[in-house]
């Protein structure tokens, strides 16, 4: 694990001013992306009731649990490392005037989506932020499957112009509302690049009017699909295993993201220590 800490130190020098927490084995070491800051940010608009009725669904506590979900019932002391990053990420963002974060990884299983929901719940939890988490992994989305919840529509399906907008949409939290994904989509990233993906965001914040959207994208390393939507982004982070994720990966996507000017942060997940000093953004 030695090599990701250093990665992750290098990013942390590139960034003076940061703080340090205790972390969870969940959500280990988050570390900084630099972020441009906006000399102006206007005043946070009242939330709006979302314009659509959506179809709202009960999660089982137990099958959340059993993904490692587990900002929402905050059982799990671990939750307080979500906390952590939903204080910072919503300071920064709010500070930006960024109302779209991504969540993406180099590679797969690195729990890019666990990381995703948490943050999500961590955030619906704050009175008047309305959180939408949309899948937009089109060849192996896992937030239905995460979640619990049987989609009766599929983003993939909508994008292909298939299905309404809405049909994808459900609300499980007073303040969350989550867009499912079903199957695989092998022209993902000409979806990605079409008109539709467009009039998708167009549609969430409109319909759904939300105060942050939350994008679960696939990991860099396995199609461009991120790279493809990052510019339709605020900002994002960069999830990677402890274990499993290379020094290489990490600064390939690191530089990847940082030439579109989208790196927020990083994010180590994982991780079997905990030391006293994590560093985050």
């Amino acid at each position: 694990m030695q090599h990701i800490k250093n990665a992750l130190e290098k990013a942390r020098q590139a960034t003076p001013g940061l703080g340090a927490f205790s972390a969870a084995p969940v959500a280990g070491t988050v570390s900084a992306g630099e972020a441009v800051r906006r000399p102006e940010v206007a005043p946070v608009p009242v939330v709006e009731e979302p314009a659509e009725k959506l179809r709202i669904v009960k999660l089982d506590p137990t099958h959340l649990e059993r993904r490692r979900i587990i900002a929402r019932s905050m059982k799990d002391p671990n939750h307080v490392s979500f906390n952590h990053l939903r204080t910072r990420v919503r300071k920064t963002m709010q500070d930006n005037g960024w109302t779209s974060l991504a969540l993406t990884s180099p590679t797969p299983a690195c729990g890019k989506t666990m990381v995703t929901l948490n943050l999500a719940f961590s955030l619906a939890r704050e009175p008047g932020i309305r959180t939408v988490v949309v899948d937009l992994d089109l060849k192996k989305p896992a937030v239905a499957s995460t979640l619990g919840v049987r989609p009766t529509g599929s983003i993939g399906r909508y994008l292909l112009g298939e299905q309404d907008a809405r049909d994808c949409f459900v609300q499980v939290d007073p303040n969350l509302i989550v867009g499912l994904n079903a199957g695989h989509i092998s022209a993902s990233s000409e979806l990605i690049q079409g008109a539709r993906i467009q009039e998708l965001f167009n549609y969430i914040y409109t319909a759904l009017k939300p105060e942050l959207v939350l994008f679960d994208l696939p990991p860099m390393k396995s199609t461009d699909d991120a790279i493809a939507l990052l510019p339709h982004i605020d900002t994002a982070l960069l999830v990677v295993a402890a274990g499993q994720t290379t020094t290489a990966e990490v600064d390939e996507c690191e530089l990847q993201m940082s030439e579109l000017n989208k790196l927020l942060g990083v994010i180590l997940n994982k991780s079997e220590d905990l030391p006293s000093k994590y560093y985050y953004y």
